[in-house]
This record gives C-alpha cells, structure tokens and sequence, in this order.
C-alpha cells in the first residue's frame, strides 16, 4: 500500500508541475526501500580518493534497444553519437569546457573513462555491441523494472559484473532516465544497469528538447558510479553530495541560467553534470566528483575494467600470420604486407568506415581519417593501429 501511494503521489507531482522529471534515481532508490530490496550501504563521507592523473579505464557497453515500433527503434548513428557524448564528457574533451567559470576553471576533472561497445557477444560471436529487441509493451513504467525481463516484455541484461547495461525505451510520464547506484541492489544484480528513455538518447539535432545532446546519460552514469546530486542536501551541512568542491545549491537548476546564481552564500556550479540544467548547459565534473566515480569503480564495480571484451579483438602486436602493418602510428600511408585483398576498417565504436582493395602496391591511404585508435581487417585477422 506504501509503495502504490509512493506511486501515486509522484505520478501526481509530475502532472502538477507539468515539468521534465530530468532524473528519477532518487525516486527509484525510495521506491527499492519501499519494496524491501534496496541495501542501505553506508554514504561515503567526504574524503581523499584514490585519483592518478595518469587512469584510463575501459568501460564495455551493451545498448539493449527495446523498440514497439520504428520511432523507438533508433538509429545505430543515435547510439554511437552516445558513446561519443560519453567519451568526450568524462574525459573533459566536450565543446563547453572553455566556457566554464573562472572560479571553477581549477576542479574541472578528467575522469578517464573510456566507453566502447562490445565488439562480441556471449557466445564469442561478432557483435555491434546494440542488441535490438521488439517489445508488445508500447511503454515501460520505470520503476517496475519490466524493461529488465524478458518475461514482462523486456530483455534481461548481460552479465551485470562485467558490463554496463543501459536500457533504451520508452517511458511512462515525463522522466528522462534512472539508474542503479553501486552496491544498492547486492541482494539483486539483474537489476543493476541505466534506464533511459529513446528520445533523450544520444545526439538529435533535430530534436526541439533542451536534452537532446546526450547529457541524460552522462548524468545518470554518474550515478550509476556513486555521484549524488550536487543540490541533495539543499545548505545543510548534512549528507551532501559528498564533495567538497561542489558547492552547496538549494535547489535543482532548469534551464539554462546566466553565471553568476548565488545560493547557500556561494556561486552555483549550475554548470555540473550532476544538477539538472539543459544539455547544452552542463560541462563538467570536479576532481572529487572523478575520485568518487574511480573509487566506485575501483571498489564495486572492478570487474568492469577486467572484462576484455571492450574492442574489436586484436593483436597487441600488429604483425601475425605473416602479415606486417607499418607505421604505427601512421600519418597517411599504412604500409600492408599483403597484394590483391580487401581490408576493411572499423572505429572503436564497431563503424565500418573504409572497405578497399590492396592490388600490388601495399599502401593504403588513411590520411582521410581523423586521428584515433583503428581496427584493420585483412585475411582473417584483426589488427589496431593508431592514426595521427
């Protein structure tokens, strides 16, 4: 009964308001309390992380795409501009990141993630790493968690150890996404993953929403890696978001507010992935915000950066069956040890973005391509080489 009046009042606040539900994560952990299934792990408080400058972890993806009819069934070029969204995002590459405020110049972090998806599915066959399911269901209430099973319409995940599931359907009401933060559903894993819905995901330029830049998943990662929200604790010093470079905001931030905005008698970092303010407004993470997410990582969630299943498989070293592949990294022309053959190149996202014909020559021309890590395909084996 406490959980259907949960329900109800929230479904009732979002008509009221007549507002975007940007996140539903809070509401989704109190509705996991109510049904008895959420494990009250102790917050972390505020302390120094474990934070080298130099990490670079590889975070593998599974897209599970749950589609009614061909609006949801998005494209494969919505996802990838995702990935794109995300890599740039956590590793302070993003546009934005020069317009930052001066007073906030000095805790702009780089977290180091790196997100791919998988190039391989569970039986060891190639995979796009997008996994595509037609659904009866024409929406999903997100706090059932029926996009999840496969039995209520949904898909069930991959293995939730070793990789990043992220739900992409559609959504009863007006809320954007969801996830699961480390450690708060131990007693039932199947559930851990990101729920987004398919028209907040990824890049859609054609789109009139304020958040059609891929930012929802950018901030629900964040929580998927143990952020908080910046404004969770309101000004009081209690709880918090758990960093100490975040100021204290009162309220969440919508729109796209001019710098400065003042509350809890300091500037507001509106700016910050983790409030609520348009994609186009948000541009940053805090070095403390990063040493949580790696600690998160580190501590939960490890057998993500264990998995090897996060590329194309390749050599570690690019010569094998007598085949050589030279300069690495290559500027213009790849050199291939190899006459009257087609090869094929993919990005590390699983594009194929070039298929030629070697004749006697060798070379291959790739001054074309932006720098970057490549895959090469030619006779059978997969091969990784670096464009500059």
């Amino acid at each position: 009964m406490r959980f259907l009046l949960l329900i109800i009042l929230f479904t009732f606040s979002l008509l009221s308001f007549g507002q975007i539900q940007r996140c539903s994560t809070d509401e989704y952990r109190e509705v996991l309390k109510e049904k008895f299934m959420y494990n009250s792990h102790k917050k972390q408080d505020k302390r120094q992380f474990f934070y080298p400058s130099n990490g670079n972890y590889d975070i593998p993806v599974v897209v599970h795409v749950l589609y009614n009819n061909d609006e949801q069934n998005i494209s494969d070029d919505r996802i990838f501009s995702q990935i794109e969204t995300l890599n740039n995002d956590y590793n302070a590459l993003n546009i934005e990141i020069n317009d930052i405020p001066e007073e906030f110049q000095s805790v702009i972090a780089t977290v180091g993630f790196n997100f791919c998806l998988v190039q391989e599915d569970l039986n060891g066959s190639p995979f796009s790493g997008i996994n595509r399911v037609y659904t009866d269901s024409e929406s999903f209430q997100g706090f059932s968690d029926d996009m999840k099973k496969s039995e209520e319409g949904g898909v069930d995940p991959w293995d939730v150890h070793n990789y990043l599931n992220i739900w992409v359907c559609d959504l009863n009401g007006n809320t954007l996404g969801f996830s699961t933060m480390p450690d708060d559903l131990f007693a039932f894993p199947e559930k851990d993953g990101i729920v987004i819905d398919y028209e907040y995901f990824g890049v859609d330029l054609s789109s009139t929403s304020p958040y059609n830049l891929g930012r929802t998943a950018t901030h629900e990662v964040g929580h998927y890696f143990n952020l908080e929200h910046t404004f969770s604790s309101g000004c009081s010093d209690w709880g918090g978001d758990g960093c100490d470079d975040t100021p204290a905001v009162q309220y969440a931030t919508y729109g796209c507010p001019s710098y400065p905005q003042e509350s809890c008698s300091s500037n507001d970092m509106t700016m910050n992935y983790m409030d609520y303010t348009n994609d186009a407004c948000m541009s940053m993470f805090t070095v403390c915000q990063a040493e949580r997410m790696i600690d998160a990582l580190l501590t939960y969630r490890t057998n993500l950066i264990a998995s090897s299943n996060c590329s194309v498989s390749v050599d570690d070293f690019v010569s094998s069956n007598h085949i050589s592949i030279f300069p690495n990294p290559v500027i213009d022309f790849l050199n291939i040890d190899i006459q009257n053959n087609f090869v094929t190149i993919f990005n590390i996202y699983g594009q194929k973005i070039m298929y030629e014909y070697i004749l006697d020559n060798n070379k291959l021309d790739v001054s074309t391509l932006s720098a970057g890590t490549y895959i090469i395909s030619v006779d059978m084996g997969h091969y990784k080489f670096t464009k500059e």
